[in-house]
């Protein structure tokens, strides 16, 4: 029973290495033939990849051949998507820039203040899902530890130990509630047509109140139907098309 069970685990062990090494070699694949001019190729490879994996890297060399090939919307989407994983990275906020050159609306966004950025950068180093895993670890620590305490009797060493754990573990648990509620508050999206009407409500009986463009970023607040709120600024807001949006 062990052995098969061990032959079973170093077959699994094989395909996951043969499936990295095969995503691996086309990623090289597609970042050789975007060296060599052929863009369409390359993307065709790297939109093949984000079907079975999320990468900045990837995003970034999507957004790249988009660009190359004037499309400059998707460029912006994609280059918005390996920020969201990368967010200081300056080759990603560069291209943002020299991108948002070729879009109509041009929005200035306010600078994070130094707190804000600080999170940011938490955020960019811990992912949600390393914060879930570590807070479960300590939920399980902290169970064997009182179970401890509860056989051998108090025990100054274990009972200090306990004490901190046990303040750590709900720092932890509060920062895990942030991040939650963060990650579900609001999407980024990026508009995808030129002329798209800004209402006052879902709903196409409502008054306009603004006109946007394509390669606008916007922040959905809330739904209705096919109808989203989204914000662009503090002055710039209103209700939209879900399909004039791409998500981010």
């Amino acid at each position: 029973m062990r052995e098969k069970l061990f032959i079973l685990i170093l077959f699994l062990m094989l395909i996951v290495g043969l499936g990295a090494q095969s995503f691996q070699d086309n990623f090289n694949k597609a970042s050789q033939l975007y060296e060599d001019g052929n863009f369409k190729e390359s993307l065709k490879i790297y939109l093949g990849i984000e079907k079975y994996i999320k990468n900045w890297k990837l995003f970034y060399n999507t957004g790249n051949c988009y660009f190359k090939l004037n499309q400059f919307v998707e460029a912006k989407i994609y280059y918005l998507r390996s920020k969201k994983l990368k967010p200081f990275n300056n080759s990603i906020n560069k291209n943002i820039e020299i991108v948002n050159r070729k879009f109509k609306d041009k929005i200035q966004k306010p600078k994070l203040d130094f707190f804000n950025k600080l999170l940011l950068r938490i955020e960019s180093i811990l992912s949600l899902n390393f914060i879930s895993i570590i807070l479960l670890i300590l939920i399980l620590i902290l169970n064997v530890f009182i179970f401890m305490l509860l056989i051998d009797g108090k025990n100054k060493v274990v009972v200090y130990f306990i004490s901190f754990l046990f303040i750590f573990t709900i720092l932890v648990s509060f920062y895990h509630i942030y991040r939650v509620s963060k990650h579900n508050l609001k999407e980024s999206a990026v508009i995808i047509n030129n002329n798209v009407e800004l209402r006052s409500g879902p709903g196409d009986n409502n008054t306009v109140l603004f006109k946007v463009n394509q390669g606008l970023e916007v922040k959905i607040i809330e739904r209705s139907k096919n109808w989203l709120q989204v914000s662009a600024s503090s002055q710039i807001a209103g209700w939209m098309k879900e399909k004039e949006l791409e998500k981010i």
